[in-house]
């Protein structure tokens, strides 16, 4: 920038300054119309406009109508000579005209029409005395509208921050900002711009020179070239030769000791560690996560606290040191800073408190112990602060270095004082993108502006909020949440005095929506609150659900006994599947026993039971087998089971009783003997318990058909062939 080029730009800058200093509202900016009548601030910092009969709210930045029936107000007879108003209490404001009196309710900001409940003979009295016409500007008034050469006023106001608001009969509202301490400009050959530009460390070819604690000199020539000064010998030992690495660095931007033995070095394409001690490079701590944003660094500063600052083109980052690091500089914590009023970092420097502060590419930021953005509201011209050129003089005040013969200094107190939190103000509700301006509502302990019960479909809920701080509105800082959603809290910083939060398709319940402002200080300011509900559809009220849940039981109730007939029905067949396979087996079993001369306990009993009761049976008979008087009831006894028990046994088993069973093993055992012996007739039938031959020979031939010498006959035949 040229010294013309300066020079205009001052000349600009100062008429600039001096617009800044007030603010005008007209019809483009939600005022009705350019005529204003009132002006008068409310309890909660808005400030109530009437212009002309047609009301509106300031909303932090533009102003909202507030709607009233107009027919509906208490018409004044004979007529007022001018406008008035009138406090009843902290919350009922009365205003009128020349023809009509209005009742405006500063709490729920709505315009009220039962009259017959307030207005007495004696309060209509009051109203259009003298004593309630609205005020005309006092002489301190007029002398700043004088000095600022405002027409037609027709209103003047002081608000709670010392701005003065003046109304006007054709031309809205003119508001003057507060006077405050602005910063200085320098200009020209102005020793401070000389200062400031030289905390680049940029001279002719040298980009950067940086002392390193063993006393040796990091020397940058000719933007990418590094070499170690050793100011005892006055030798230069060049690096850049020995690391081919740092051919991949285009502009080397400035370097920071972080230890003995660890230099960071940044470059427009990146950042990189450089060991002083082993003339090595390594990755520099986060540089990916930083570069995700901008791998243009700019700038870097370490505070007191170990924490180490990176500007870059698009973002700052804070790098807080873990404790695990033990001093060597290449452990850290990576977090980017939100609400910045620009994000592009030019340059880092501490103030005599240690607090840190930002020269961007529109202003000047403070950033610890909170961030504060400082514009063109607050004096500061709007344009980029130049890399790396600022410092601290030793008087306390900052100096930050603009592009050309330009720069500004000031002192961190007075462009931050104490300025203390404000309460935030609910300036709007949007319900499904209407205004509840239009609403006319009530809430529970102290009412403010709010919301009714909603419908499940009025789920878009839009809420607009300000402190309503016309002097500084980038100071402020915002956080909110809505309980009943979310617990932590949401930011908002934008420097437009109000902000906006939105919550989409919100699901039926109760919610609290909560919002603080912050200033300066790091204190949060009180919370205004703001409960509503969202009432479920009919299908998704308790009755409903209770109905759903009736019809879920007798619907579970009617499953379950599906479930069980079905069961039933399964068990009935597996348990007919069982008894006919049973019957099946038994039948098996007794042709096996009628059948075959050997008796084999296993082929003729379906279960273990049985089968060890027929071994037990076979068993006695076998050892009584010769014993023509072995009965059923020695047999009982052997078995150890009553005649009776054994008679049922067996007539499970095998349908035959235990005579039987006893006759039919003597006879199996005699066909055996037939079979395997030359023993006659006679002494097979002694040996199986029979008395006489005849007797044996006839029970033989009922149970297998043939004679017992036909029997044998047939296998001596087959023995001789």
């Amino acid at each position: 920038m040229t010294r013309k080029q300066t020079a205009f730009f001052f000349t600009f800058f100062l008429f600039a300054k001096m617009a800044i200093a007030q603010v005008k509202w007209g019809a483009s900016d939600g005022l009705p119309t350019g005529e204003v009548r009132q002006i008068v601030e409310l309890p909660n910092g808005q400030m109530l406009v009437n212009c002309e009969g047609v009301f509106c709210l300031s909303n932090g930045r533009t102003f909202d109508v507030v709607p009233f029936d107009q027919s509906r107000t208490y018409s004044l007879t004979p007529y007022a000579d001018n406008y008035g108003q009138m406090w009843q209490g902290d919350s009922l404001l009365w205003l009128r005209d020349f023809y009509r009196i209005f009742l405006f309710d500063a709490r729920r900001r709505t315009f009220l029409y039962d009259f017959g409940k307030y207005l007495t003979d004696s309060l209509l009295r009051q109203i259009t005395s003298a004593s309630a016409t609205t005020p005309p500007p006092t002489l301190a008034q007029w002398q700043i509208i004088d000095s600022i050469h405002v027409r037609d006023v027709t209103i003047a106001t002081t608000d709670r921050q010392g701005g003065l608001w003046i109304g006007t009969r054709t031309n809205g509202i003119v508001y003057q900002r507060p006077w405050r301490i602005e910063p200085e400009l320098h200009l020209g050959s102005d020793t401070l711009i000389g200062l400031a530009r030289g905390a680049s460390q940029r001279i002719g070819q040298t980009t950067f020179v940086v002392p390193l604690p063993d006393g040796r000199i990091l020397r940058c020539d000719s933007l990418c070239h590094l070499s170690y000064f050793l100011p005892e010998t006055q030798q230069l030992h060049p690096l850049t030769p020995e690391l081919p690495a740092l051919q991949t660095f285009r502009i080397l931007v400035g370097a920071f000791p972080l230890s003995s033995r660890w230099t960071v070095i940044y470059t427009q394409n990146g950042a990189f560690m450089l060991d002083t001690q082993a003339d090595t490079l390594a990755p520099f701590p986060h540089a990916q996560e930083i570069e995700r944003f901008s791998s243009k660094y700019n700038c870097l500063l370490k505070d007191a606290d170990g924490r180490l600052w990176v500007g870059t083109q698009n973002g700052l980052f804070c790098l807080t040191p873990d404790s695990s690091s033990r001093g060597e500089g290449n452990s850290y914590t990576c977090h980017r800073l939100e609400g910045l009023g620009n994000n592009c970092i030019r340059s880092l420097v501490n103030d005599a408190e240690g607090q840190l502060w930002a020269g961007t590419s529109c202003g000047i930021s403070r950033i610890t112990p909170t961030i504060v953005n400082l514009g063109i509201d607050d004096g500061f011209p709007p344009t980029a602060m130049m890399d790396r050129a600022a410092l601290l003089l030793a008087d306390g005040r900052l100096v930050f270095a603009a592009g050309g013969d330009l720069a500004v200094s000031f002192r961190p107190e007075d462009m931050i004082g104490d300025e203390k939190s404000m309460p935030v103000a609910i300036t709007d509700i949007l319900i499904n993108g209407e205004s509840s301006l239009h609403h006319p509502f009530s809430t529970s302990d102290v009412p403010r502006f709010g919301l009714n019960d909603l419908s499940h479909t009025q789920n878009y809920i839009t809420f607009h909020f300000s402190t309503l701080n016309y002097a500084a509105p980038s100071h402020d800082r915002y956080r909110y949440r809505l309980l009943g959603l979310e617990n932590e809290w949401n930011t908002c910083n934008n420097g437009s005095g109000i902000c906006t939060a939105t919550y989409k398709a919100l699901p039926p319940g109760s919610y609290i929506f909560e919002v603080q402002s912050s200033t300066a200080s790091d204190d949060w300011g009180p919370a205004t609150k703001q409960a509503f509900t969202i009432h479920p559809p009919w299908w998704l009220t308790w009755w409903a659900k209770m109905l759903y849940g009736a019809i879920g039981l007798i619907g579970a109730m009617g499953l379950m006994s599906l479930y069980l007939k079905k069961k039933r029905e399964k068990m009935e067949r597996e348990n007919d599947d069982r008894v006919n396979r049973l019957f099946e087996l038994r039948e098996e079993a007794r042709h096996q026993f009628a059948e075959s001369a050997n008796i084999a306990p296993d082929k003729i009993t379906v279960n273990a039971e049985e089968e060890k009761l027929v071994s037990s049976l076979l068993k006695a008979i076998e050892s009584h087998i010769d014993d023509q008087q072995y009965n059923a009831d020695l047999l009982a006894r052997d078995v150890a089971m009553s005649r009776a028990s054994l008679y049922k046994k067996l007539q499970t088993i095998l349908g035959i009783t235990p005579t039987d069973f006893i006759r039919n093993v003597r006879l199996k055992r005699a066909a055996q003997l037939l079979a395997e012996t030359k023993l006659s007739i006679n002494e097979i039938a002694d040996r199986v318990g029979f008395a006489t031959a005849r007797n044996f020979s006839t029970s033989f031939k009922k149970m297998f058909g043939v004679l017992p010498s036909d029997y044998r006959a047939p296998k001596e035949t087959s023995k001789e062939a």
